[in-house]
């Protein structure tokens, strides 16, 4: 997309007769990184772990057993939403064994509530 002002992006197209599209100054954002936050809510499974952790801090084996996930892909998943900072990780090593909880973060609980939104919108369906 090449920007010819504040307010007017050119889309590449296919389509010749497609000229200058007016767009907002208000929709003007960092695409790339809304990009990115739909990349890692994409991953298979990251949806189904940001619902388990939306109930409460939720331990590793606990998520497993409630997902049926292998450990190899859970902890994938789990890795990915914790580099992106919407899942934190608590370790708990007074106890023994080891307790390890996940839960979301602040911007965590934000995606849930967009999330939820995105929910009630929904394309027509012809």
């Amino acid at each position: 997309m090449k920007s010819t002002n504040a307010t007017e992006a050119h889309w590449d197209s296919e389509w010749p007769d497609e000229g200058t599209v007016a767009v907002p100054a208000t929709y003007l954002v960092n695409w790339a990184e809304v990009a990115e936050v739909i990349g890692i809510v994409a991953l298979r499974s990251a949806l189904a772990v940001l619902v388990a952790l939306g109930h409460g801090p939720v331990r590793y084996s606990e998520l497993s057993r409630t997902l049926h996930m292998d450990n190899k892909q859970l902890s994938r998943v789990l890795r990915r939403l914790r580099e992106a900072q919407i899942v934190a990780r608590e370790v708990n090593g007074v106890r023994r064994p080891i307790q390890v909880r996940y839960h979301l973060t602040p911007s965590g609980q934000n995606l849930m509530a967009i999330l939820a939104e995105l929910e009630s919108w929904r394309l027509p369906r012809g």
